[in-house]
């Protein structure tokens, strides 16, 4: 049974401060605002490079911004393709890699896009 702190019930004592272990700690505020450059303020040096730096990030293009939207889709795979996905990504992790599953499909269905649409 704990023991009960006798100035608690004294009505002549003082008030005890409360504490936290947050105490101390820096407080929660808002974000600074991030500076935004219009993409038509860049020269084209600059938009080549950032649609190669986009390219090799793994996002579509988009027109306003030039970034790739990632979005989210189902699909059906073999167990087969899945299991092998997992242990390729698990391989990564121990190697100090990403290991994103997601990052090697997209990677997988740029190439098979660029595959196909260099024969149309």
């Amino acid at each position: 049974m704990k023991k009960p702190i006798i100035e608690d019930f004294d009505i002549n004592a003082r008030n005890r401060e409360l504490s936290s272990p947050l105490d101390g700690m820096p407080s929660i505020q808002k974000p600074r605002a991030v500076q935004h450059v219009p993409n038509s303020s860049l020269k084209t040096d600059d938009i080549d490079a950032t649609e190669q730096a986009s390219d090799r990030s793994g996002e579509r293009a988009n027109g306003r911004t030039g970034r790739r939207i990632i979005t989210r889709n189902s699909f059906e795979i073999f167990e087969d393709q899945m299991d092998l996905l997992r242990e390729r990504s698990f391989q990564e992790k121990r190697q100090g890699r990403l290991g994103s599953m997601s990052a090697m499909v997209r990677e997988a269905i740029d190439e098979y896009l660029r595959k196909h649409s260099a024969k149309d």
